[in-house]
C-alpha cells in the first residue's frame, strides 16, 4: 500500500511539472520504483514501532496526563520562598470587642475592651505534596504568623491600654482525599486535630510578658476543599479550503473543545487525570 502511493505521488509530481513546462529531471517508473524500495523497510520499521508504542497507552479516554508530585512541588516552593507575605491583615478599630455591665455595692460600671489598631502578616513557609497514594494525596505545610495589637480599655473603672505583640506557628502532615464527578475534581481535607502554637507577648510596667498555648483546631478550619472543574470548555480554529476559489483560497471554521467525563485518581506515585474531548460547532 505505501509503494502504491509513493508510486501515485510521483506520477502527479511528474505529470504537474511537465504540464508546466518545466526543465527539471523526472526519474524513470523503474528509477522511482528503486527509490521506493529501498525506503519502504525504514518505513515499515517505523510505522511497526509506532503500532506497539501505541498498544502500550492506556485506552478508554481522548485526553490522559499523569502528574507527579515534583512537578507540582516545584511551582509550590517559587510560591512558598518568596520574600513577601502572604497574607496581610489590618485590625480596624472595634469598639467594644468585648463588654460587661457589673454592680459592686449598689455602684454601676462596665468593663470593656476596644481593639484600637493592629496588623497581622501570615507567611507559608512550606507546603509541599509528600506521597501519592490510594486516592489520597499527603502534604507537609508550614505557617508562620506575626503582628501587633494595640488594645485599650476598662476594668473596675481603671483605663489602660496594651499592644500585645502576637506569634503562631504551625507545621503539621495533612492528608487530601481526591474525588471526582460529572462537575469537579475535589481536593477534600482528611478530618484532623492539629496544634496551632501561639505566643503572646504583652508590655507591662516595661515587661515583656510572654504567654504561651498551644491551640487544637480542626485541620478544616484552616484548608477548606479545593473544587477543579472537570467540564472545561475552550475553542480551536481549523482552516480549510475555501467554497470558492479567489483570493481567499482559506476560510475559517470555529470549533469549540468541550472536556466531559473527567476522572482522577492516583497511580504509580502520580495522579493521573483522564477526561474525553467533545468537538461542537459554534
Amino acid at each position: 500500500m505505501n509503494m502504491f502511493w509513493c508510486f501515485l505521488v510521483s506520477l502527479s509530481a511528474g505529470s504537474l511539472l511537465i504540464g508546466c513546462g518545466s526543465s527539471a529531471d523526472i526519474p524513470s517508473r523503474n528509477e522511482s520504483l528503486t527509490a521506493i524500495s529501498l525506503i519502504t523497510p525504514q518505513i515499515d520499521s517505523l510505522d511497526s514501532d509506532i503500532m506497539n508504542r501505541t498498544r502500550l497507552l492506556p485506552g478508554g479516554h481522548d485526553l490522559i496526563t499523569l502528574t507527579r508530585s515534583t512537578a507540582v512541588n516545584t511551582l509550590l516552593e517559587r510560591i512558598t520562598n518568596r520574600s513577601l507575605k502572604d497574607i496581610h491583615f489590618d485590625f480596624l478599630a472595634t469598639r467594644p470587642l468585648w463588654k460587661e455591665e457589673k454592680s459592686v455595692l449598689g455602684i454601676d460600671f462596665m468593663n470593656y475592651v476596644d481593639i484600637d489598631t493592629g496588623m497581622l502578616d501570615i507567611d507559608l513557609k512550606k507546603f509541599v505534596f509528600t506521597d501519592f497514594s490510594g486516592n489520597n494525596i499527603d502534604a507537609a505545610i508550614e505557617v508562620e504568623g506575626t503582628g501587633t495589637i494595640k488594645a485599650s480599655g476598662k476594668y473596675t473603672g481603671v483605663p489602660a491600654t496594651v499592644s500585645p505583640q502576637i506569634h503562631f506557628y504551625l507545621n503539621e502532615q495533612i492528608k487530601f482525599a481526591v474525588t471526582a464527578d460529572s462537575d469537579f475534581i475535589r481536593l477534600i481535607p482528611v478530618p484532623k486535630i492539629v496544634l496551632l502554637k501561639t505566643r503572646v507577648t504583652v508590655s507591662l510596667l516595661g515587661w515583656n510578658v510572654p504567654y504561651y498555648k498551644e491551640i487544637s483546631l480542626q485541620i478544616a478550619e484552616l484548608i477548606k476543599p479545593v473544587s477543579i472543574p472537570s467540564a472545561v470548555r475552550s475553542e480551536i480554529v481549523f482552516p480549510i479550503p475555501a467554497a470558492q476559489y479567489g483570493d481567499r483560497r482559506l476560510e475559517f471554521v470555529r470549533r469549540y473543545l468541550r472536556f466531559t467525563r473527567s476522572t482522577v485518581r492516583v497511580h504509580n506515585g502520580a495522579l493521573e487525570y483522564r477526561s474525553n474531548i467533545d468537538f461542537e460547532k459554534e
